[in-house]
């Protein structure tokens, strides 16, 4: 015997069914396939990483210690969209931060993203999907290399990637 119990319009059903092992196990795994076929849509990180990354000091011996102030940062970010076969795309991000005469950090950082059971989207939302991804791991390199480079860490602040227009 074998019961199935599911909820509808907040009442509670319960099926009593009864049949072998054999069919029960077969009616199960009919039961998954029709769950699964049920699929979400979703957009998949399959990569991330570096493609370049540059940062440039211009303290010299005997100036004030940046590492104690914190220098005017002016940030530039850019993200550039490529498509690829068989729904995958790519977004490269490239962030240029500059600190007010202390260094110069570059950073293009390479996302790869594979959109599942999507059927109708733009380039503009999947290049600020593929950003939301992309922008912690950004965020914590920049302040891991402008601290490892003699000053303070400097945190992005959070960007609201609803509001960003191409």
């Amino acid at each position: 015997m074998f019961y199935l119990l599911y909820k509808k319009k907040n009442k509670l059903i319960c099926i009593i069914i009864n049949f072998s092992y054999t069919d029960k196990i077969n009616f199960l795994e009919n039961l998954m396939n029709n769950v699964n076929q049920n699929k979400t849509p979703n957009i998949k990180i399959v990569k991330q990483y570096i493609k370049d990354l540059s940062f440039e000091s211009f303290k010299k011996p005997g100036d004030k210690d940046s590492s104690i102030i914190e220098p005017k940062v002016m940030v530039e970010m850019k993200a550039i969209y490529e498509p690829y076969e068989d729904d995958f795309y790519g977004v490269t991000v490239t962030y240029n931060v500059k600190g007010e005469e202390s260094f110069y950090l570059e950073l293009d950082y390479f996302g790869f993203f594979k959109i599942e059971n999507i059927k109708s989207y733009t380039q503009d939302i999947l290049t600020s999907e593929a950003i939301k991804f992309i922008f912690p791991f950004a965020r914590a390199i920049i302040a891991q290399v402008t601290q490892n480079g003699g000053i303070l860490p400097i945190l992005l602040e959070n960007v609201s990637f609803n509001l960003i227009k191409s």
